[in-house]
């Protein structure tokens, strides 16, 4: 009984957050017990998933786009505030992980907690795999066809056709296209 009341509550809260103005496409859910601020600014594909305790932080001007066929697992954060984030279709992204479109710089020797902040768009492209734990930064570029080993941390461009793991993640091999 309680999965059949966890699958209510599930559909009803997609429908709550399409009427606040996200644009939920054909088949995709959004879990009851996930946050979303500024739900007018989410555009998700069909067929998609955000499972439970994700928490999305999204400005006035800001834009989540999520692609078709694709998963958010479990206890997501993303903070886009206004800045723009997309991600392609078929990608999974891993338990715990976070996306930050806006952050504390610690390049210059401003005050560390006022007036010293980054931001930064966030493209994911298509058929991307993002293990448990990984962190994405401000400006980061994640090409079609990639893979992101856990506890990783991403800052700028992840070319296509590659595993990349570790702080900071770097390039590991190829992906290999066949089975052969």
């Amino acid at each position: 009984m309680p999965g059949i009341i966890q699958r209510i509550r599930t559909r009803i809260n997609t429908m709550f957050i399409r009427c606040q103005g996200a644009a939920i496409g054909k088949g995709s859910v959004v879990n009851y017990s996930v946050e979303i601020q500024n739900p007018g600014g989410i555009m998700m594909g069909m067929r998609s998933t955000i499972y439970k305790n994700v928490s999305i932080f999204n400005g006035k001007s800001g834009s989540f786009k999520f692609g078709n066929y694709s998963h958010i697992a479990p206890f997501g954060y993303f903070l886009i505030d206004n800045n723009f984030m997309s991600v392609g279709d078929h990608v999974a992204i891993g338990p715990f992980c976070a996306f930050f479109c806006h952050s504390n710089d610690f390049s210059d020797s401003s005050d560390f907690f006022t007036d010293s902040y980054l931001d930064g768009d966030i493209i994911i492209g298509s058929n991307v795999f993002i293990g448990a734990q990984c962190t994405v930064l401000p400006g980061s570029v994640i090409s079609d066809n990639v893979v992101i080993g856990a506890n990783s941390v991403v800052k700028g461009h992840l070319e296509s056709g590659f595993m990349y793991a570790g702080s900071p993640a770097r390039k590991i091999k190829p992906i290999s296209e066949s089975n052969d």
